[in-house]
């Protein structure tokens, strides 16, 4: 009993250390740096004149603009940051450390001229022991030299993002007692927690701690590590007594630290504890250093047959993939928005993230740990690699950051390298060379996973591999890592829907013994896009609805998939890209500025265990469309829910209940003219759910001439299905449709259809040069005869709309489309002319030769309608065909 009391005290007095000063202070040095690009000689003299640099603070991207302007291509080179730090004179006896969170990619720091280190990557934390390099009480000059470049050596070599340049995540200066716990370990925590033995009952935890001696003298501490309840109370304290030799990093072991009736870490309830490791002086008890790290109970485990099981439960991993971007920001983010975009996650009910292709700031995994988000983490090696000892060197670094940096995160359960690493073979042509580079990237993938799996045997590594599964299988990779990934997207670069679901059987065949992960998934998607006759690459939000109802059912019936990523999050800057967003991916479930796409509904509705009832096309909020004769237009609406049944509204009219199949219940909508306010109502036997959205409907009428419902405007996309939103100018452009008397549309041509590999594709996917409105110019109708109004008499604007979509030479091939570019076309320039009303407004019109190809061109004419004729565009040929991308009628008076 007397011994019980005494080791109760005893965990008094160390619980009530954890209130004592520690000595270690982390001080950002962000803000007011002057920033230039270039290499500039002199750069490093104390007296060098930077008053002409731009002041910037961190986090900064020096490619924010020009990587999503018109010009080919963005600046990849040497960027330099200069500015002072006054280091105070009591700091003197400290050790001082410089941190980096994130640089891309090359990095070399010079304090007072002088080089303090170079750190090599792009997007893992690295840091340099500065301390006999400052004058304390004085002001320092620190130089930092960044280099984006291209660089054989350092991977990613190319991949479908933008590679921005720049100090793009936070600096720090870490000041410590001489003795202290590491900061240089791969900019590490310098403690690593494993649990061996985790179950309901008890478990088992081993502590490592890395403790520095940067004294020329022996020093003897003591180390403890206390272990924090999630509701804050003491568990346990373990201490160790240490002899540290000078100038020197040693390893400290504390093993088989117990804890009774384990309070477990899930998605569903992310529990952490706390460890405070300490170390005092020995002598004089003083605190010397304290550093906190998050403890996650949990154990888990993959099966080939029965997927992914967590404390025991099999649990469906089902989340999103995530790039570090948003919009006009590039990848200089701020911490808030990392944490955005896992409360975004976690909302829509996901319990997985591959964080790809890189690691990624400290604030994201923070969040993953506490909102109960699994992860996959990966060094950036996509599409290739290079066959040198240099480039293996810096892989295997890369891995070794990535692990230690990130080695105690109870989020943390996959390690991921090598994506879609045989995309881009570089000898496709050279049988001899190619089975050379194939040996290559096998002995490179064996290397890494021996790395990984040293540092770290606990957890699953994976390789995510292109649809070509084949061709990883001969490379031998499907051998060397514990999880294989799938990149799939059958129905959107080729084939269709039920291409997926065969693909994931035929893979079970194929690796039986081997558990698998869905890795990517997605099709591109514009916000401001819709169709009703949704098809492939048209970039509009009822083609991914259709593809993600299907993918996921695939998924969620096949127990053996452990998991899937969505591709993407949130839309991301790919500078080569151009489709509907030019440099943009558009695969996100949210935008670049995270507005909801349905198919974040989608999924919102079924992961969620709370009730959910969400109308589609929330961000649809200008629409339009052809009335009928009654002057009402019939659209679909869908309504996402995970209950029974819903009941749906039209400004305040019920259009009835309909049961929700898939989690989608599906409205024929009677839109009129003007407000439109849709109710969504279900029962979720707690009350009533609902969701409201209000609708700006501008009808075109179907008599134009009709006096009850006034012509006032049209905007028609020619050779289209599609819709597009404008929201800036606050339009609502329709789809084409033909010309009957009393009405509107086109005469004669045909829509044109751009050609590739695996068919024909809607809507070109070229970078319209001149506006931000792509989609407007992106299709188009060829060889048409006229446009045709029946509008009443009066005064009108009308504005022809054109882009020259057809090339005689080629466009750029991108890997990423997995072959399915363009196919070059057999074009020759045309020219011919335009009337209106039986007047010529445009002689001999030439616009690959007047403007060039893909740059958009208005035409703008005043027009009046007399004696009930109406308008008619007429189109005359000349040369080839006429075309017609556009056409915006505006009446006047």
């Amino acid at each position: 009993m007397k011994n019980a009391v005494l080791v109760f005290f005893f965990l008094l007095f160390v619980h009530a250390a954890t209130k004592a000063n520690n000595p270690r202070a982390v001080i950002s040095v962000n803000e007011f740096w002057k920033f230039s690009k270039g290499d500039i000689n002199d750069v490093l003299l104390n007296d060098f004149d930077d008053h002409a640099w731009q002041i910037v603070s961190i986090p900064h991207t020096w490619n924010k603009e020009d990587a999503s302007d018109e010009t080919n291509g963005y600046y990849r080179g040497i960027g330099w940051y200069r500015r002072t730090i006054n280091i105070p004179e009591e700091r003197k006896r400290q050790q001082l450390t410089i941190s980096f969170e994130g640089v891309n990619q090359e990095t070399e720091l010079f304090v007072n001229g002088i080089s303090a280190g170079t750190h090599v990557g792009g997007y893992t934390r690295f840091c340099f022991n500065i301390t006999k390099l400052v004058n304390y009480g004085k002001s320092n000059s620190f130089a930092i030299k960044v280099d984006n470049r291209y660089n054989e050596n350092i991977p990613p070599l190319t991949a479908d993002f933008t590679f921005f340049g720049g100090i793009y995540r936070d600096i720090n200066l870490i000041y410590t007692e001489n003795q202290h716990i590491s900061t240089t370990w791969y900019a590490s925590s310098g403690v690593f927690i494993t649990t061996p033995s985790v179950n309901e009952k008890r478990v088992s935890v081993n502590i490592k701690t890395l403790v520095t001696n940067d004294d020329q003298l022996i020093r003897n501490v003591r180390i403890e590590n206390t272990i924090l309840a999630p509701n804050g109370k003491l568990v346990t304290s373990n201490t160790s007594n240490v002899k540290l030799i000078p100038d020197s990093t040693l390893p400290v072991l504390q093993e088989n630290i117990t804890i009774e009736d384990p309070v477990l870490w899930s998605p569903d309830s992310p529990f952490l504890y706390k460890v405070i490791t300490r170390i005092y002086n020995s002598k004089t008890n003083a605190l010397l250093d304290e550093v906190i790290n998050p403890l996650g109970l949990r154990w888990y485990a993959f099966s080939a047959d029965k997927g992914f099981f967590l404390n025991g439960k099999s649990i469906k991993l089902i989340g999103t993939n995530r790039h570090q971007c948003f919009l006009n920001m590039g990848n200089a983010l701020s911490d808030e928005i990392h944490v955005r975009d896992v409360k975004l996650l976690k909302d829509m009910g996901a319990n997985f993230l591959r964080v790809s292709h890189y690691p990624q700031d400290h604030t994201l995994m923070e969040m993953c740990d506490k909102l109960g988000i699994i992860c996959s983490v990966e060094i950036p090696i996509v599409n290739a690699i290079s066959e040198n000892d240099t480039f293996t060197t810096n892989c295997l670094t890369m891995a070794r950051e990535m692990v230690f940096q990130d080695f105690n995160r109870p989020s943390v359960m996959i390690w991921t390298y090598m994506n879609e690493v045989l995309l881009r073979p570089p000898y496709k042509e050279d049988s001899i060379k190619n089975g050379h580079y194939l040996k290559s990237v096998g002995e490179l993938a064996s290397k890494i996973e021996k790395q990984i799996r040293q540092d770290d045997p606990a957890r699953y590594t994976m390789i995510p591999c292109h649809g070509n599964f084949e061709a990883y299988l001969n490379a031998g990779l499907g051998d060397i890592p514990k999880l294989i990934g799938f990149n799939l997207y059958q129905g959107w670069y080729s084939g269709t829907f039920d291409g997926f679901g065969k693909f994931l059987d035929s893979a079970k065949k194929r690796v039986p013994d081997k558990p698998f992960i869905i890795s990517e998934y997605g099709a591109d998607v514009d916000p401001r896009l819709h169709s009703f006759y949704p098809q492939r690459f048209d970039y509009t939000q009822e083609y991914a609805n259709l593809y993600h109802e299907a993918y996921i059912k695939a998924i969620m019936e096949r127990p053996f998939v452990a998991g899937a990523a969505i591709w993407n999050l949130n839309d991301f800057y790919s500078e080569d890209r151009a489709n509907a967003v030019p440099h943009v991916n558009n695969k996100g479930i949210v935008s670049l500025n995270r507005e909801v796409k349905d198919t974040y509904l989608q999924y919102q509705a079924i992961l969620n265990m709370k009730p959910i009832v969400a109308i589609g096309g929330m961000n649809w909020i200008i629409r339009g469309g052809a009335a009928d004769q009654l002057g009402i237009c019939m659209q679909p609406v869908k309504v996402y829910s995970n209950q029974e049944t819903v009941e749906l509204s039209l400004n305040a009219t019920s259009l009835g209940n309909k049961k929700v199949i898939d989690h989608i219940a599906q409205f024929e909508v009677p839109f009129i003219n003007g407000k439109n306010i849709l109710d969504a109502s279900a029962s979720t036997g707690k009350g009533i759910l609902k969701d409201q959205l209000t609708i700006d409907f501008r009808a075109v009428p179907f008599d134009l001439k009709d006096l009850n419902y006034p012509f006032s405007e049209i905007n028609v996309l020619m050779g289209s299905a599609r819709y597009f939103e404008d929201k800036t100018n606050s339009v609502i452009w329709i789809p084409e449709k033909e010309y009957i008397p009393g009405s509107w549309g086109y005469i004669g041509g045909k829509p044109y259809m751009k050609r590739s590999r695996f068919g024909t594709q809607p809507a070109s996917d070229l970078d319209i040069l001149g506006t931000t409105d792509d989609p407007v110019y992106q299709t188009m109708r060829v060889g048409l005869t006229a446009f045709k109004m029946d509008v009443p008499d009066g005064k009108y604007t009308i504005s022809l709309y054109w882009a020259e979509l057809q090339s005689a030479t080629d466009g750029k091939a991108l890997a990423y489309n997995l072959g399915n570019d363009a196919i070059r076309e057999n074009f020759t320039r045309r020219s011919f002319d335009v009337d209106i009303n039986h007047s010529n407004v445009v002689k001999d019109l030439d616009l690959s030769k007047i403007y060039g190809e893909q740059r958009a061109v208005i035409r703008k004419f005043e027009v009046d309608a007399t004696n009930g004729e109406g308008i008619t565009v007429s189109f005359k040929k000349g040369v080839g065909e006429p075309i017609l991308n556009a056409i915006r009628v505006y009446r006047n008076y």
